[in-house]
């Protein structure tokens, strides 16, 4: 699965079991693209769940989505004349607007559908579009999706299905502002969040160092304070939007590599010069990377950055000669692929640890 936000013309393009499909989506936010991105996958593995396809037959036409919404008693009326006039249509799961349905139709549909508005003589019914949908739509509405999402990371997972959880990052992030600790039934109350995606939450915080391990009791302990929590999740999430966004495109070409701190050697305002793994003493080989696309993690211990596998990459002498200059892809795999690896597998068995301390949680 891979998906592509494109600024210029506002598209999505989504990926799915093998389809690229594109999807118009206005002058959107940031935001509200993200919150899209889990709409759209959330309902394409919402219909799977019952073997539907009409979500992926609407993505499949191109162009934009319209929303309808009417109330549940008028769903059968709906459904017949839908059938009547030829209107292909997804409709949504409860998303907690008691009373209400909505379904989702192409806008070549709009004047069959505004046909169909005026047989059922109904004034309760209204059509908007998907931006003004999701913008209007807030993100424990969006958690209905959550448990599809989560199904969909059991198996062949892309990271683009994470869109929803850097906001997660963020709302749990500020949730533990003034906090001197947080636990997962705590934020899962009192956010109404999934407890797992909190625990994934909680996962990536102890990663950027805002909190500690959980102690025997589950407790988090806050590491940062107020202001420390809101530069390194707002810094995260930069680098996770630049890296999303630009390993969306059509040629998803960026890996992620992890180098520890210690093997920094020089920086300026603008970037860091670091020693590539693997090459010492007298054959010590250097790459500067922008200061923008890094971030420290681990306390501080490692830097997290990408390489992108077409790029050609200037390598430096260490008195910043350029001595060569080699493809992404062959930088990495050379020299890269196995310290992540490492690093990645420490990481894992640190957080299964995390996760069977955590099934001891309580409430304070």
């Amino acid at each position: 699965m891979m998906s592509e936000i494109s600024d210029a013309v506002q598209i999505i393009r989504v990926g799915f079991e093998g389809m690229e499909i594109a999807m118009k989506v206005g002058s959107a936010s940031i935001s509200t693209m993200q919150k899209t991105m889990k709409f759209i996958y959330g309902m394409l593995n919402f219909e799977k769940s019952m073997g539907k396809t009409s979500m992926k037959q609407l993505l499949m036409r191109g162009g934009d989505l319209q929303v309808l919404e009417f109330n549940k008693q008028d769903l059968s009326k709906v459904q017949k004349l839908a059938k009547k006039y030829g209107i292909l249509y997804s409709v949504m799961p409860d998303m907690g607007r008691e009373g209400k349905v909505e379904v989702l139709f192409h806008s070549e549909a709009t004047p069959r559908v505004n046909l169909l508005i005026s047989k059922l003589k109904s004034d309760t019914m209204s059509v908007k579009s998907m931006d003004k949908f999701l913008e209007e739509t807030d993100d424990k509405a969006l958690g209905v999706f959550d448990k599809f999402l989560k199904k969909e990371k059991s198996g062949n997972h892309d990271v683009h299905a994470d869109a929803n959880l850097d906001s997660l990052i963020k709302k749990v992030g500020q949730y533990a502002k003034d906090k001197k600790s947080i636990s997962v039934d705590e934020i899962k109350k009192d956010l109404s969040i999934d407890k797992d995606m909190v625990k994934e939450a909680l996962a990536e915080l102890l990663k950027i160092g805002v909190v500690d391990k959980p102690n025997e009791k589950g407790q988090y302990k806050v590491i940062m304070d107020s202001d420390s929590i809101d530069a390194k999740v707002n810094r995260f999430q930069e680098l996770t939007n630049r890296m999303r966004m630009i390993a969306a495109s059509k040629n998803t070409n960026l890996v992620d590599i992890t180098i520890a701190k210690k093997m920094v050697f020089e920086e300026n305002d603008h970037a860091v010069k670091t020693l590539i793994p693997g090459t010492y003493k007298t054959g010590a080989k250097y790459i500067w990377l922008n200061k923008s696309d890094i971030m420290e993690i681990y306390n501080g211990k490692t830097i997290l950055s990408y390489l992108d596998r077409n790029k050609d990459y200037k390598i430096y002498s260490k008195d910043n000669r350029v001595i060569e200059t080699i493809k992404g892809i062959d930088l990495f795999e050379a020299h890269y692929d196995a310290v992540a690896s490492g690093i990645r597998e420490h990481f894992e068995k640190e957080m299964k640890q995390t996760v069977t301390r955590s099934t001891q949680v309580r409430k304070r």
